[in-house]
């Protein structure tokens, strides 16, 4: 079965062709036709005005809706561009931080290898250039000797 308008098929059009046949007659039915054929007419204006109608309502409200997704979309992507101009600022920030503790480090390693170069040096008795100095005595040595000598005149006070 097959149907054509607002699912009305073959057969039912033919019983109504029929019966407005029956009721109007042969002469009334082109004349019933063409009313017919003006109220689809004018029934398919209708609501082609009501679509266009329609249509033009909304493109106002379709304008504004993309007008309002176009700029939460530029918002959004200077809050991206925010947010990542900041990660840059804190990453460029631990970064020199970074280098400032390791360049601190490594100036006191540097000062405490300096230091502790000169203290071994004065425990063995080295010079600048990691000779023994000429006495030959180191201040180990040199300590040593003021402590005998300190023992040896508690002895003869005794």
């Amino acid at each position: 079965m097959v149907t054509f308008l607002f699912g009305i098929s073959m057969g039912e059009i033919i019983i109504v062709f029929l019966v407005v046949l029956l009721l109007f007659g042969a002469n009334k039915i082109p004349e019933f036709a063409r009313m017919l054929g003006k109220g689809m007419n004018e029934f398919r204006k209708a609501a082609d005005d009501i679509k266009r109608e329609f249509e033009e309502n909304t493109s106002d409200l379709k304008d504004d809706l993309h007008d309002a997704r176009q700029y939460i979309s530029e918002q959004g992507q200077d809050i991206k561009e925010d947010i990542k101009r900041a990660g840059d600022d804190v990453k460029d920030t631990f970064e020199e931080g970074q280098k400032d503790i390791k360049d601190r480090v490594r100036e006191e390693t540097e000062d405490i290898k300096g230091v502790m170069d000169d203290a071994s040096k004065d425990v063995y008795g080295l010079d600048e250039d990691g000779k023994r100095d000429e006495a030959g005595s180191t201040k180990e040595s040199d300590e040593n000797e003021d402590k005998d000598i300190i023992d040896t005149s508690d002895d003869e006070k005794k």
